[in-house]
């Protein structure tokens, strides 16, 4: 079976190699969602409780919410002049949503990261990070894995 939890936060990127308008400044009000795969335990009759799915992904929501995503852009170091270090994420990648949906997949399966809980999201089974309503990148678990 699989369960969906949606989160959502906001930020801001820019893409300087994109030949139109998102090679400005601009934000999103992006939505991840988190598929997490499984049979139903016999004992709590969940795949996986959602309180846990949360206690998972909401630091690293709080973490992206409201800042810019990247330290300065790739080819845009101007951003690092006037915006002071609270109001950005340091995302060493291009910031595409495909690139942040798969930096999202490392924090969920790594065992190391910097807003480590007491365990990594290993049953998630897919994930889809919406840039708009009606844009979005899904990756699932089997093609991550492919991809390591």
């Amino acid at each position: 079976m699989q369960l969906t939890k949606e989160f959502r936060f906001e930020a801001s990127h820019i893409l300087p190699r994109h030949p139109g308008k998102c090679s400005r400044l601009h934000g999103h009000s992006w939505v991840l969602r988190v598929s997490v795969s499984g049979p139903v335990s016999p004992d709590t009759g969940f795949v996986q409780d959602f309180a846990d799915i949360s206690s998972i992904v909401k630091p690293l929501i709080d973490a992206l919410d409201h800042r810019h995503l990247g330290t300065y852009d790739v080819e845009c170091n101007l951003l690092k002049r006037w915006m002071p270090e609270s109001l950005y994420y340091p995302i060493n990648i291009y910031p595409t949503s495909e690139n942040l949906l798969d930096w999202i997949a490392h924090y969920f399966s790594s065992f190391t990261n910097e807003f480590r809980t007491d365990r990594v999201l290993n049953k998630w089974s897919q994930l889809e990070l919406l840039e708009t309503c009606t844009s979005s990148a899904i990756l699932t678990r089997e093609e991550f894995m492919r991809g390591l």
